[in-house]
């Protein structure tokens, strides 16, 4: 193979310089003849050829990109299908390495499913791969790409990461802190209500986690029973579903699909319509406070808004603060809400972890309630965070990214509009990396462990890097740390089995459906 590829280099460079010495001589003749007009759109074309050829050249001084073979017209469609995408593409893995490509239509995408490969891309060469496929079905769910999520990268998305970015800090600086202590001290009182009887805790999760961030972002917090509450979520969950369905994936890369009937797209306008219409109310109530919440992340948006289309060249409006909060509800909710489920299921596997981290809460703390400065003095609990966010990145194939320019990836030549999937989830289990991967282990990342915290990768990086991470993070530490606190999460007599840690992949990674009976510890 690699002397085949030397073949065909040294043979294109030849042709160049053939070519190079057959257009000096006929340029320079035929701008003798017909003048500097023609003999400058001569020297056009064969500067033009000569850009081909060479783009060719570095190409074929790649090799080629390994992959599973591909059908006519639909290409690798059926790849995407499977029921747990991240397990398939990390098993594919196994097989082409550890980047590989899969066509879908008329777009190339190219799966990397290790932490040095996805560095690569995503970290050092950030600027090439800091783009966003072109997606039909993406631009109907961001408000016409105008998310930070989903929104390409231009000078227009950069004005908006800064407008967003500089309210979070704002906002985190004042009186994040606080808020979530508030919403875990909450929480705490719901279960204690419960008082021991079984329970499946998805809900009171995804409202504790809700309420942090309508709380942040309108001043607003809501009781689980409301139906202003029920309504968002209900909306937000059925778009997330929807949004990972290949039904609606395939009409990116079929356009032709778009002119036939489609249920599930149907549903997904309809959803989407919906919930603008939420968030819109909700923008309008807040702009016709009187006394608004001086700390409310939308107070800090608008007036950034404001400033921003004083001084800045390209004009950001009322849609970029409308999607932005959609961003903030979607990533501050689900994903938190996901990840405290899965934390205590894992804990149900391994009662000992818990019994090791309620015994640090009460050694260290004395007991008091945790600071997110403790952090540092609570080794076992981060262990454990880490663990769970390794074994279940809540967003396991990130959101895709696309080639900007013509680059390379791991010696492989990666053309303009490739779409890059990082398979975070695959990164995670590699074993090359994690010894035991698919078991959780959470005294891996303990002094003396065999595993660093700087092979986690569960909110990307890079231009693209989640804007969330911090209040993730404040959440994931302070949530965990009140509930093992105050109680002792264990099975439902009744139950005959564990729950189920394989769970159910969409765009975010949730655990199936379980009860818990949750007592105070004992002791």
């Amino acid at each position: 193979m690699v002397i085949e590829i030397s073949f065909i280099t040294a043979g294109a460079a030849f042709l160049v310089v053939l070519l190079m010495i057959f257009i000096g001589i006929f340029c320079q003749k035929d701008q003798s003849v017909q003048g500097d007009h023609r003999g400058s759109k001569c020297t056009e074309a064969a500067s033009g050829l000569l850009h081909h050829l060479c783009r060719f050249l570095t190409r074929s001084s790649s090799p080629g990109l390994p992959g599973p073979p591909s059908l006519f017209l639909i290409g690798n469609m059926m790849e995407l299908t499977h029921e747990h995408l991240p397990i398939h593409l990390t098993n594919l893995a196994r097989r082409y390495g550890n980047i590989y490509r899969l066509k879908c239509g008329n777009t190339t995408m190219v799966v990397l499913n290790s932490g040095e490969i996805i560095r690569e891309a995503l970290v050092k060469k950030w600027s090439d791969f800091a783009g966003r496929p072109v997606s039909y079905t993406g631009d109907i769910v961001s408000g016409g790409g105008h998310t930070i999520s989903l929104g390409d990268y231009n000078e227009e998305w950069r004005a908006h990461r800064r407008l967003v970015h500089s309210a979070l800090q704002r906002c985190c600086q004042q009186s994040l802190h606080d808020v979530i202590e508030r919403q875990a001290l909450h929480l705490r009182e719901v279960l204690m209500d419960y008082r021991g009887s079984p329970v499946d805790l998805a809900e009171d999760f995804t409202v504790a986690a809700s309420n942090v961030i309508t709380t942040l972002a309108f001043g607003k917090e809501y009781g689980k029973s409301s139906s202003e509450l029920q309504k968002l979520h209900s909306c937000l969950n059925e778009i997330v579903a929807l949004w990972g369905s290949s039904w609606i994936s395939a009409l990116d890369s079929f356009p032709l699909l778009r002119k036939l009937p489609n249920p599930v797209f149907a549903r997904l306008l309809k959803e989407v319509a919906k919930r603008d219409e939420i968030i819109r109310e909700h923008l309008n109530n807040y702009k016709s406070q009187n006394n608004k919440t001086e700390d409310a992340i939308t107070g800090s948006l608008l007036e950034g808004l404001e400033r921003n289309n004083n001084t800045d060249h390209k004009r950001l409006t009322d849609i970029h603060v409308h999607m932005a909060t959609v961003d903030l509800l979607i990533g501050g909710t689900e994903t938190t809400a996901a990840w405290l489920n899965w934390t205590v299921a894992f804990l149900l596997h391994r009662p000992e972890v818990q019994a090791k981290v309620y015994e640090e809460l009460c050694t260290v703390l004395e007991g008091r309630y945790p600071k997110y400065s403790d952090r540092r003095r609570l080794p076992v609990l981060c262990s454990l965070i880490n663990e769970v966010l390794r074994l279940r990145p809540v967003a396991p194939l990130a959101v895709p990214h696309r080639a900007v320019r013509d680059s390379s990836i791991a010696g492989y030549f990666i053309p303009k509009n490739t779409v890059i999937i990082p398979n975070l989830f695959g990164a995670h289990h590699d074993p090359a990396v994690w010894s035991d991967p698919y078991s959780f282990r959470p005294e891996r990342f303990l002094e003396g462990g065999e595993s660093s915290t700087r092979a986690l990768m569960p909110f990307g990086g890079g231009a693209r890097l989640c804007l969330g991470e911090s209040v993730a993070k404040m959440e994931l530490f302070l949530f965990t740390a009140y509930l093992l606190r105050d109680f002792h999460f264990i099975p439902p007599e009744n139950e005959a089995s564990l729950p189920d840690l394989r769970g159910v992949a969409s765009v975010v990674l949730k655990v199936k459906s379980y009860t818990v009976t949750a007592p105070p510890p004992s002791g």
